[in-house]
């Protein structure tokens, strides 16, 4: 079993419209770095990741990154890799607002097959993201939400081929709601990584019922993300070699060829403690739920 990097840098076929599940982890981890800090990727035209990697010594890239100690041999290992070297970067966003208050990352792929990959940013090391993370449960949607269902329709727009949708954490749970609130008609797939997930009345009315059979959920069975507020479909369990909370980290995650490994385990009886707790909160001060 390897990891994300040693995948990336041993994979050799060049992307063509054949996003498989660990390809698409490499890609919500690649997201945390600032791609939106270099003028190329900023651009509708972009430019090839196997460029913008030679400037993988700017320290600018990994400002808001929560592992730049990993981030860098990542991208750099995508850039000199024939399956990620060739990937078209477009479109880079970092927003951070205090008012509202909301932390916001997006980037698009376009393989050699014109395939669009639209991934969308976790929590990063910024003081907003953290306090945005605390709004999820509380109000539906968040303006990170809405903005990520805005950046999919024009990613929509000027895609030529099949779309898949990648995100990791709080970018998981982008990534789902942007699918579900936009559902462009070339949608093929969403991948969310360990997702935050959303309030009970919004799976329960039938928000995500446009991309039933196209999700694909996966979590770690020690997360304390994933657990914390129900998720839209069902899940598969994978391999972490870091226990407990700390099986978040992608970076830790095992795969098995193009697939990622399996893990038998049960859920965490800490994740599921802490669900009750925030169930019995949202009963206090249920979610306030607006329009999408």
């Amino acid at each position: 079993m390897t990891t994300v990097i040693e995948y990336v840098r041993h994979t050799q076929e060049p992307l063509r419209a054949d996003l498989s599940p660990a390809d698409a982890l490499a890609l919500s981890c690649l997201i945390y770095v600032d791609f939106h800090a270099l003028p190329g990727p900023r651009s509708p035209q972009g430019c090839l990741l196997r460029e913008f990697a030679q400037a993988s010594s700017i320290p600018s890239l990994y400002r808001y990154s929560l592992a730049s100690h990993a981030d860098r041999p990542l991208l750099e290992a995508a850039g000199a890799s024939a399956r990620f070297g060739g990937l078209r970067v477009r479109d880079a966003v970092t927003r951070l607002t205090s008012s509202p208050l909301a932390q916001f990352g997006a980037v698009t792929f376009i393989d050699e097959a014109g395939a669009t990959y639209v991934v969308f940013r976790g929590t990063d090391a910024s003081a907003v993201g953290w306090a945005e993370d605390a709004r999820f449960g509380l109000d539906f949607p968040t303006d990170s939400q809405r903005w990520a269902a805005n950046y999919l329709v024009y990613a929509a727009s000027q895609a030529t081929g099949p779309i898949v949708v990648v995100g990791h954490s709080k970018g998981a749970n982008l990534a789902l709601y942007a699918s579900a609130a936009a559902t462009p008609p070339a949608l093929d797939r969403v991948y969310a990584f360990d997702p935050v997930g959303f309030p009970r009345p919004v799976i329960e009315g039938g928000f995500f019922r446009g991309i039933d059979g196209r999700m694909r959920i996966y979590v770690t069975a020690g997360s304390w993300v994933s657990p914390l507020l129900p998720l839209p479909a069902q899940v598969t369990v994978v391999a972490s070699t870091w226990p407990g909370p700390l099986s978040h980290n992608p970076y830790a995650w095992r795969f098995q060829g193009s697939s990622l490994a399996p893990d038998h385990r049960p859920p965490s009886r800490s994740g599921q403690l802490l669900r009750a707790v925030l169930t019995a909160l949202l009963r206090a001060r249920p979610t306030r739920i607006g329009t999408k």
